[in-house]
């Protein structure tokens, strides 16, 4: 064996063993991040992160390049927590909700009432920073799904806020709300929906305001219960080693561009959503709206049950994020 491919599998077998991935070594005036999604790119919600990668390496002028290695067929979506907390990838695209074991205030980002760009001047954002930096190793970037809410879709008509004897198909982002009101929790893949729908093994499901379309579930839905509540909370996290590898300048070239990257998402998802109302509804899906005391009660259950379950994990730090987005 030459000595040249001798130094080269050893380079090789260093980086193997010690979880080095090749966007951690980088030449002094440029940088390749590995990336990566959990979901697919053709799924509607990633768009946002191929806004936020494209207006990147334009703002970097070059001395950044990104390397998208792909959604949940590279790492399947609850393991890329660990994977950006390793530094197996610099920079990751996940919902919070995805790694509550690992943080528990985590689950607490869908309950925001404000926008991302309002979370920065309340503190949450310097708040939720300084959480995924001592808990998983990752600076956080910011929340890119700005007025995604969730729905409960139903196949049984209903005029007041109860579920009682409904078998609604859950995550557990909306478990607890769904049990507050009486429902039957189910848990089934999103490919068994569809199925589950048509054959009456559930009477719904809870979903965001966007691309139920995408599923078909609209073909076997009736119903969407108005309001929305919560918000669907998709972030980018880089790996804190990585972070502090990087110049200065290009520390804020992404904060920059996270904070460009907040408005933009935010305004193509607010079209997504109107677009995806018309379109179920001229298919016949009728939007089912409660009294105003009625709806009232319907978000104060739906908030309620969400700040009790993270409040019987993480107390104290419900108690301080609390005070900081719920208006």
């Amino acid at each position: 064996m030459s000595r040249k491919l001798f130094l080269g599998l050893l380079f090789l077998a260093v980086i193997a063993v010690f979880g080095f991935s090749p966007a951690n070594i980088y030449a002094k005036d440029s940088v390749t991040l590995k990336a990566v999604t959990f979901q697919g790119k053709h799924v509607t919600f990633v768009d946002a992160y191929f806004m936020f990668q494209k207006r990147l390496e334009k703002a970097a002028n070059g001395r950044i390049t990104v390397n998208y290695i792909g959604g949940p067929e590279a790492i399947p979506p609850f393991e890329q927590i660990e994977a950006v907390k390793s530094g197996l990838v610099d920079m990751a695209f996940l919902p919070a909700a995805y790694y509550v074991p690992q943080m528990a205030v985590a689950d607490a980002v869908k309950l925001s009432k404000i926008t991302p760009w309002e979370e920065r001047r309340s503190g949450a954002f310097d708040f939720l920073n300084r959480q995924h930096q001592q808990k998983v190793n990752a600076v956080y970037l910011g929340r890119f799904s700005n007025g995604i809410q969730f729905h409960i879709y139903l196949n049984k008509k209903i005029d007041k806020p109860d579920f009682s004897g409904l078998k609604i198909r859950v995550t557990p982002v909306y478990k607890p709300f769904v049990e507050a009101l009486g429902g039957v929790p189910v848990t089934t893949s999103p490919g068994e929906v569809y199925t589950a729908l048509e054959r009456g093994v559930v009477d719904g499901y809870g979903w965001p305001s966007i691309k139920i379309s995408d599923f078909g579930w609209h073909e076997v839905t009736k119903y969407v219960v108005d309001p929305g509540f919560y918000q669907v909370d998709v972030c980018i996290l880089v790996n804190l080693d990585t972070w502090n590898r990087l110049p200065k300048d290009l520390q804020q070239v992404l904060t920059d561009v996270a904070k460009e990257v907040e408005h933009e998402a935010s305004d193509y998802f607010n079209k997504i959503i109107k677009e995806e109302r018309d379109l179920i509804t001229s298919k016949g899906v009728q939007v089912l709206q409660f009294s105003p005391d009625d709806e009232k009660q319907y978000l104060e259950t739906a908030y309620k049950a969400g700040w009790d379950r993270v409040s019987s994990k993480s107390p104290a730090d419900a108690a301080k994020l609390k005070k900081m987005i719920d208006k």
